[in-house]
């Protein structure tokens, strides 16, 4: 097995690396369902080839986040930290490959200035990263004490010196119960899909897709699965059918979907991501999606009449308007992980499942296989020389 890469990389043997990756993973899904009371999945996963979408072999990460060590001679370097180590080992940091080089010139820019602003550097103990395609860096500041008038004087003289530099910085500093931002809390990315390229606004501090490579042959994905739908109930005679997609965050898949549906519903639970998603609806000119703040299972009681929810009303939104045919959910790790979230997801004919955990959703399949077949399946290598891997699998209705 090749060894995990945590602070370098090596191009060299980037398909080595990916071809581990993708036999190991195959295998565990086709012996996890080859170990059910159904093998229909098992057959289904036999006669599949899996598609494999290859990361660019550096530079491929959009955000990071470090520690930061301070030396006795006053200067600082990143750092992180050794996974299972106890105690744990440190590893220091002064560049990080696989991340953008605009995250590495902002890293290199930081580190050198930072004693020349004792207190921007006072009690300073973490330091992320956001990029985009464009350049633009955010940094986000992590303090334990609070920031006071004399510290945003400093920071903004930093801020102005790196932006000198030819930089495209901005500072987030987080304390304790403070947020202070100087110039920008996020970034707009630009990723290019087979419809044309998709804007997104990402925050600082919210959950993005770390590998804009790996976004993009996603997004793909999906399209590709909801366009083979598509043209499968047109063939048909049958009429264009509605999405719905839970766990939309800031609205990544929705924004890039949505022009394909008559009509799109989507949730989220967190209040900033479903407010992001709301922005980049409007930035990517889409407006057949409504959206509200549910629960999985919020909004299983509202489709069944169990519950009603102010949260529709409020927003005018009747969920028996809509024609459902095609459901979208990118869960959290930990997969659906419950009977009524797998009833619900079984209950529809096309299924597109994003998976950011494959024994999760190796455990999912299990019971989704008896209900649907497994029609493709993709892996996404959104971190390199890593053991994590990205999985997305098109479910049809049996």
């Amino acid at each position: 097995m090749l060894p995990v890469l945590l602070t370098t990389t090596d191009k060299d043997n980037y398909q080595a690396y990916l071809d581990e990756k993708v036999t190991r993973v195959f295998g565990m899904l086709k012996e996890t369902l080859q170990d059910s009371d159904d093998l229909r999945g098992y057959e289904d996963l036999c006669g599949l080839t899996p598609e494999v979408h290859a990361s660019i072999p550096e530079h491929y990460r959009m955000r990071a986040e470090f520690s930061v060590f301070h030396h006795n001679d006053g200067t600082c370097d990143y750092a992180m930290y050794e996974p299972g180590s106890k105690p744990r080992k440190i590893i220091l940091i002064k560049d990080f490959p696989g991340c953008t080089v605009s995250i590495n010139r902002a890293m290199a820019a930081l580190r050198e200035l930072l004693p020349e602003y004792p207190l921007v550097k006072r009690k300073l103990f973490g330091a992320d990263f956001l990029s985009n395609s464009h350049d633009d860096v955010v940094i986000s500041l992590n303090y334990h004490k609070k920031l006071d008038e004399a510290w945003q004087e400093e920071a903004q003289g930093l801020y102005t010196r790196l932006n000198e530099q030819g930089l495209s910085i901005s500072f987030v500093a987080h304390a304790r119960k403070q947020a202070i931002v100087i110039g920008k809390d996020h970034v707009i990315e630009t990723i290019p899909t087979t419809r044309g390229d998709i804007r997104l606004k990402q925050v600082e501090g919210t959950f993005s897709q770390p590998n804009a490579t790996a976004c993009s042959a996603m997004l793909n994905f999906a399209l590709s699965c909801a366009q083979d739908g598509i043209d499968e109930a047109k063939a048909k005679g049958q009429k264009a059918r509605d999405l719905i997609e839970l766990y939309c965050g800031s609205g990544t898949f929705t924004v890039t979907l949505a022009p394909l549906f008559p009509r799109v519903f989507a949730t989220e639970v967190a209040r900033l991501p479903a407010e992001t998603a709301v922005f980049n609806m409007q930035l990517n000119g889409v407006d057949n999606i409504s959206m509200a703040r549910l629960s999985a299972l919020e909004v299983t009681e509202a489709l069944t009449h169990v519950r009603t929810f102010r949260r529709l009303q409020e927003k005018e939104i009747n969920l028996d308007d809509f024609d459902f045919g095609t459901l979208l959910i990118d869960p959290p790790r930990a997969g659906l992980n419950d009977e009524e979230a797998l009833k619900f997801t079984s209950s529809y004919d096309r299924v597109i499942y994003i998976s950011c955990g494959p024994e999760s959703l190796a455990s999912d399949l299990k019971y989704l296989t008896r209900t649907h077949r497994i029609a493709r399946l993709a892996f996404f290598d959104q971190f390199p020389y890593t053991s994590h891997m990205e999985s997305g699998v098109l479910l049809i209705r049996r």
